[in-house]
């Protein structure tokens, strides 16, 4: 029996995810999922909600699998369309509840606070009542908004045309489904201006069943934050910085990380990464960007005051933070020793080196980066944010994810990239809509190993191994791209000349 296609098992894992999430995401008591008649069923006992966690699992590894399975042909320069896959992949989840997170239904109970005249920056979702704040996580309705003005605006637009939380869920991933389409333009171009291969980095970034499950079917809006970033990044390239840094501020103003995206702006005004010039460039794109997000704010009427909210996220202890796993572990150590006061500042100390830490490391490649490596510089340095931040979700991980893919990657980081990619993507379901319910964690922590180890498996082996020490070039247009050789300042202006055109 003939194996069906990639893009076929694809399709197939996307629509059992759909259905899966029918029964395993937290949907208002009001919805129309919440009275279909089976899925209502299955959600109402634990046999049944296990059920769909089983077929949740497994659809995710089909995706992965036929991700997988394209990636092989790909980095073996079989050619593929990706534009096709993405949208089969992506079709099913598009009308879904969200999946892994219900942050999707903060938003849009975010968007009602403004659309009823409430700043979101004071009060949380508990401040309204009804339908709308149904699915809100309880952690979260006493807390106000820690996004920018851009999302709280456009969520305070569609509340005024409706109340029905699941309709302003589907607006809310319509921005991020806008992001991906930013994604999809801005990878390709990069991925040429950096002498990497633009199919490979497309199927590492776009195609990413990360991308397509936390961004698109969870709906946050990290991906439109993203995508803009990516934009700025590629409009630079072509020469306008001005606009670059205008988009630059567009990305902070969705989400605050967004903004780092000038570390790559100045690196295309002063390429050679001289200090004084460096500095200068920094400063002008970093005004730019500033004034762009202080304008956003006021001319949406939301304002900045989102700022003094950024630390909310921090309220969550996650284990994918560096900083929280060396606080918690210093705190317990001192607990466990009679120094209880100690143990309490502990987490925030170590959470405030691990700022202090990442914003040093933000500033020397800043400052030391060039045009040659401006994306990796932008990539290691949300990196950095995520691991050494207060908070990280796996979510956290596509920040960095097209910046390194378009970074001339080698054998070892595009290993780790599809690695992380897989675990991440089949290891979604243990988020924190399983918090404290020990039988579904333990049999969808079962699954998961068990699913993730096959795939993982093949990860070792989907790159071709490099024999000898010969030169490898694959013509893209008019350039040649050498996965081996660093280019020269020349061959850059040349391949940005490419994109101008």
């Amino acid at each position: 029996m003939r194996m069906p296609s990639p893009l076929v098992r694809g399709l197939i894992g996307s629509c059992i995810v759909a259905a899966a999430s029918l029964v395993t995401s937290v949907v208002p008591e009001s919805s129309w999922v919440a009275s279909l008649p089976i899925a209502s069923e299955l959600r109402s006992t634990l046999p049944g909600r296990m059920t769909g966690l089983t077929f949740m699992v497994a659809g995710l590894g089909l995706m992965v699998w036929a991700w997988l399975s394209v990636g092989r042909d790909v980095l073996a320069g079989v050619r593929h369309r990706i534009t096709p896959l993405v949208i089969a992949w992506s079709a099913p989840l598009l009308l879904t509840p969200p999946l892994f997170s219900r942050d999707a239904w903060s938003y849009a109970a975010q968007g009602a606070l403004v659309a009823k005249g409430f700043d979101p920056y004071a009060v949380g979702p508990g401040a309204l009542s009804g339908h709308i704040v149904e699915a809100v996580d309880p952690m979260w309705m006493a807390t106000p908004a820690p996004y920018g003005p851009v999302p709280l605006a456009y969520g305070g637009l569609m509340a005024r045309l409706t109340m029905d939380p699941y309709l302003l869920m589907l607006a809310h991933r319509a921005l991020a489904l806008l992001g991906i389409v930013l994604i999809a333009w801005a990878v390709p171009r990069l991925a040429t201006a950096c002498r990497v291969d633009p199919r490979i980095a497309t199927w590492l970034v776009v195609a990413n069943p990360v991308l397509i499950t936390h961004g698109l079917g969870a709906a946050h809006n990290d991906v439109l934050m993203l995508g803009v970033a990516c934009a700025a990044f590629a409009v630079a390239l072509t020469g306008h910085w001005g606009t670059a840094a205008v988009l630059a501020g567009a990305a902070a103003a969705v989400k605050l990380p967004g903004g780092l995206v000038v570390i790559a702006i100045a690196a295309v005004m002063s390429p050679l990464a001289r200090p004084r010039p460096r500095i200068v460039s920094l400063a002008i794109a970093g005004v730019v960007a500033v004034v762009t997000l202080a304008t956003v704010g006021e001319l949406t009427g939301v304002g900045s005051g989102w700022l003094s909210a950024l630390d909310v996220p921090g309220l969550v202890r996650s284990p994918l933070s560096i900083a929280n796993l060396i606080g918690l572990g210093a705190a317990g150590v001192l607990g466990w020793l009679g120094e209880d006061t100690a143990a309490k500042q502990a987490l925030q100390l170590v959470r405030l080196l691990g700022m202090l830490t990442a914003v040093g490391l933000i500033a020397v490649l800043g400052l030391r980066s060039s045009i040659h490596n401006a994306a990796r510089a932008v990539g290691i340095a949300l990196l950095a944010v995520v691991l050494l931040g207060p908070t990280a979700h796996d979510w956290y991980f596509v920040w960095c994810l097209p910046f390194l893919a378009v970074a001339r990657p080698g054998r070892r980081l595009t290993t780790a990239l599809i690695g992380v990619s897989t675990i991440l993507t089949i290891a979604a379901p243990l988020n924190s809509s399983l918090r404290g319910a020990v039988i579904p964690i333990l049999v969808t922590t079962s699954l998961v190993l068990v699913v993730a180890g096959t795939l993982l498996g093949r990860v070792h082996t989907i790159q071709p191994q490099v024999r000898g020490k010969g030169r490898t070039t694959i013509k893209e247009g008019t350039l040649l791209v050498d996965p081996i050789r660093t280019p020269t300042s020349g061959e850059i202006r040349a391949a940005t000349s490419t994109i101008r055109s």
